[in-house]
Formats: structure tokens, sequence, C-alpha cells
């Protein structure tokens, strides 16, 4: 019998796209406007700008994003007029544009037919690989497409699947859930962690809020400890990432696509909004919130309770809300208690 690899188990934890649809019967659906010879198009799959292939379809929300259209893949995107427009100077290929007034609800809409709901077929369990040399306590629940290394002990009451691949050497605490999961090796999740439920992602249809299909992993890489009652979101297309190294203490919550590279420290109560990028041996202190879609660069230190709004280029030493460099905070707080005494003694 061949051995499974750590790939192969990474690909069967994966969801699997419905596809191929042809885009003739897909763009009526999201009442899409077509720019582009759709022939007979056929598409196997949704994927972010970033890793779609000429099979795929990608959407874009967000302006910051327009440039990657000259560097995608994709066959199609989904795209407002205002944002197409904005594209133009761009060397755009032979992408077929579907023009859409709300691309972030015509891409749930299709990602949805791609994506049916598995919520049932989740609930039955078809598929549980446990190494004879794990140690699982009896109170532990699973459910379908589990895999778990050898030498990994499992604590009580603890919930693991669907969708979860558990590397060897790993300590799973009491009353711990994971689904839509890979982890590495000797990683060590502390009690009350909930790992891999759908991040916030809903679309306003002009009535009510729409949820948007979550289909990726979370990923932790080898040697990562996550202290108790965290909450890490599984991403929406791309996977979220803790990579090798990384600590995290407790009551964190980090959404969903964000990547936290290696070795870098999360303090307590701290929050990262999706699809932002941290980078590695990043130090954060306690209850810091950082806003979606920014990058913070290696080696840098934010300081307890800032606010980051903005990106951060690597070695910078940052404070304060809105965030800024730690020199400037220091001067702002000196400079407002002087202030605040020369008031006193008018």
């Amino acid at each position: 019998m061949k051995k499974k690899t750590r790939v192969n188990l990474l690909d069967k934890i994966i969801s699997k796209p419905k596809g191929p649809i042809c885009l003739s019967d897909l763009s009526p659906l999201a009442n899409l406007e077509v720019i582009g010879n759709l022939k007979k198009k056929l598409i196997y799959d949704v994927k972010s700008i970033d890793t779609a292939t000429k099979k795929d379809l990608t959407f874009i929300d967000n302006t910051k994003y327009i440039d990657q259209l000259s560097d995608t893949n994709a066959a199609a995107c989904i795209i407002s007029k205002k944002n197409f427009k904005k594209s133009l100077g761009n060397n755009l290929g032979n992408i077929i544009f579907l023009i859409s007034d709300n691309p972030y609800l015509s891409y749930s809409i299709i990602l949805s037919i791609f994506y049916p709901s598995e919520d049932l077929k989740n609930n039955k369990i078809n598929q549980v690989e446990i190494s004879p040399l794990s140690i699982v306590s009896k109170e532990t629940s699973f459910k379908n497409n589990v895999y778990i290394g050898k030498k990994t002990s499992i604590g009580s009451y603890t919930s693991i699947g669907p969708n979860v691949s558990i590397g060897e050497g790993c300590i799973i605490g009491n009353n711990v859930s994971i689904s839509n999961t890979y982890i590495g090796n000797n990683v060590r999740i502390q009690d009350g962690c909930v790992i891999g439920q759908d991040g916030f992602g809903y679309a306003f249809d002009g009535n009510n809020y729409i949820k948007v299909p979550q289909i990726g992993l979370v990923k932790i890489g080898n040697f990562v400890e996550i202290g108790a009652n965290c909450a890490i979101d599984r991403g929406s297309l791309k996977h979220t990432e803790i990579k090798q190294g990384v600590k995290i203490d407790n009551l964190v919550h980090i959404a969903h696509n964000v990547e936290v590279k290696e070795n870098t420290m999360i303090a307590g109560q701290t929050g990262i909004a999706g699809s932002s990028i941290i980078g590695s041996k990043v130090l954060i202190g306690g209850q810091v919130g950082v806003a979606g879609h920014l990058n913070v660069g290696d080696n840098v230190k934010i300081g307890a309770q800032a606010g980051v709004t903005r990106n951060i280029a690597s070695h910078e030493e940052v404070s304060g809300t809105p965030a800024v460099k730690l020199t400037t905070y220091l001067k702002k707080a000196v400079y407002l208690n002087k202030m605040v005494e020369k008031k006193k003694s008018d």
C-alpha cells in the first residue's frame, strides 16, 4: 500500500468545485453584463485574482487590486463598471469581463453554484484515520474526512472535522473545535480554541445580507502554539495561514485569508481583520487591532492597544491609534501632558 504524504492529505481535505460550468450559463444567474467573447467558455473554479488560472473566474470589489489584472491568468473577472473603466489602462489580455452593480454579491451567487452547502454531507462519518500511536480521549467526536498522525494527543470533549489533517507530535487541548484545517507537526493548541469555522463574509442585496460561501482552509505550520480560546477563521477563497514557529496568546481572533509569517508573536486580545499579511518575527502587543487588506513587514514591533490602519514597513516600531511611529507617539504623549499641566496651572 502506498504511503499517504501530507501533500496528498491536504488535497483530500480541500473543498472541490462542481464545475466545469459554461460561462454563458453563469452570467444570467448573477445578472451580469458581458464584455468579451463568451463562445462556449467553460469555467472550472472560482479563485482569487493572484491564483486564478485560464480555466477560472475571479472578481474585484476592492480598487486596490485593480493593478493585478495585468498579471492575472483568470479567464473572466466580475467587476463594477467604475472599476472596469479604471482598469482600461492596463494590459488586460483576453479576460472576459462580467460587469455587475454589486460584484461581491454576484461573486457570492456564482460561488454558491460551484460550492453548494455541504453541511448535511459533513455530518456523516465516512473517513476517519487515526494513527494507533496517538492518544485520543474517548469523549472526542469526529466528523467526515479526518486524518491524525502519530504521537498526537487530543483532549476531552474536542470536536475534529470535517476536513481536518493533523500531523505528528501535536497536542490538542480540551473543548477545542477544529474543522477545515491542515495542521503541521509539533503544534500545540490549548483549550477552547475554535479553528476553521467560516469567516465573516456577507453581501448586501439591497434588502438583506446574503452569506458568502467560505471554501478555504486554515493552514498551520510546524511548531506553532495557539493559546486558549482563540478563533482562527478558514479562508474565503485562499487559505488562512499561520506559518512555522508562530506563537499566539489567549483570546486572539484571526480572520479569513490572513497570513501570519514565521516566528511572529501575538499577545492576547489582538484582532487581525481579513486578508491582512503579517510579516515574520513581528511582535504584536496585547489588544492590538489590525484593519483588513494591510501589509505589515518583517521585524515590526506594534505596541499594546495600537490601531493599525495603514501598511507598515519592515523594522518599524509603532504605537497608538491610529498607529504611528513609536518616536512620534511618545512625543505626542509628552506634548499632550505638557498641555494638560499648563491648562491646570492656568
